[in-house]
């Protein structure tokens, strides 16, 4: 059986003398992982009330993964049962703790009303008031990550596939939308009626009501950080005014007053995860996300092309973009025969 941690380095990834290599070690070393192990066979037990009594639970500290704020662990049923635990290895603030809610929120909404495949949360705590001492969240696991971008790592033949499931997903995304722009909450519990709350980046945290203020704030926010910078440099000077300029020409005009997609704003390689066969089998990471003006939909790292590559270099984004594109189209079309024959 094919584990999440199979690929997992631990300790071995981090370097030794690395603040988060201590701060992994320090958790380690002082949670109650006998708790955290009781606490997964009772939510696997109020999931699946049929679970046998004799199921056992076990976590790995050898294999881990770990990103910029957490910990993850692998939970072994003793039925062949895998979740994974996700920790924060930093203090969450209240800051830090809206935004896990709100992407736990973000998750179970997809999940209620679309097909796009993310993880399911078992169960969660944002307390660190309690015996394990740190907050932690139990999620399905959903497969792995690619190495590399989708256009160079994924071989040619699977690309149409692989595009098709993309724009399958951008369309949900684009259906699922909202009155105002901002992060989508549904309370402390994440089990509320949803509403929508302040970014957490934006220069006008919002909520907003038009798309043109959601650009032309952060816009103008930027510009003035630019010019303090630069303030007798007619290049940058001219740059800031025809970026500023250039809002009017952006922005879908029927669009301005919403409704307002979910869009992901991190979707690169490593949140997207694939079987062997390429079947897309999870979107991850949903932190960022939010309820957005229509144009931000279409900003998609896997279809960035770089200056400093060539074109043949660069053919292969170009290309993938252009599958995706394509199969959105062609999802569009039957769409609007289905209503023309309705």
């Amino acid at each position: 059986m094919e584990r999440p941690s199979d690929s997992w380095q631990g300790f071995d990834s981090l370097k030794p003398d690395s603040e988060k290599h201590k701060r992994i070690q320090l958790m380690f070393s002082s949670v109650n992982f006998e708790y955290l192990e009781t606490c997964a066979i009772l939510s696997r037990r109020k999931h699946q009330p049929g679970l046998p009594l004799d199921v056992l639970c076990r976590t790995d500290l050898n294999h881990f993964t770990s990103g910029f704020n957490n910990v993850v662990l692998e939970l072994a049923f003793s039925d062949n049962v895998i979740w994974v635990a996700r920790i924060p290895h930093q203090t969450l603030d209240n800051n830090d703790k809206t935004a896990l809610l709100s992407e736990i929120a973000t998750m179970r909404i997809i999940q209620q009303h679309t097909n796009i495949p993310v993880p399911r949360v078992f169960n969660f705590e944002m307390s660190a008031d309690q015996p394990f001492g740190y907050p932690y969240m139990f999620m399905e696991h959903r497969g792995h990550s690619l190495p590399n971008g989708l256009a160079t790592t994924i071989p040619s033949e699977h690309h149409p596939k692989v595009a098709k499931q993309l724009a399958n997903a951008f369309t949900e995304l684009q259906n699922l939308t909202f009155s105002r722009i901002g992060r989508l909450w549904c309370g402390d519990r994440a089990d509320q009626p949803v509403e929508v709350i302040a970014m957490d980046w934006h220069a006008s945290p919002g909520p907003l009501e038009t798309s043109f203020e959601y650009f032309y704030n952060q816009r103008q926010a930027e510009n003035r950080e630019s010019i303090d910078l630069h303030p007798d440099d007619l290049d940058w000077l001219t740059a800031c005014w025809v970026l500023k300029s250039g809002l009017t020409h952006m922005v879908i005009e029927d669009r301005v007053r919403g409704p307002f997609p979910l869009c992901h704003l991190d979707l690169h390689f490593g949140n997207m995860l694939f079987d062997k066969e390429y079947k897309l089998t999870g979107i991850i990471d949903w932190s960022s996300a939010q309820a957005a003006p229509l144009e931000q939909l279409s900003v998609f790292p896997e279809f960035a092309t770089f200056p400093g590559m060539s074109d043949e270099e660069n053919q292969p984004m170009v290309d993938f973009k252009n599958l995706v594109v394509q199969s959105i189209r062609e999802i569009e079309k039957k769409s609007r025969k289905k209503t023309t024959s309705g």
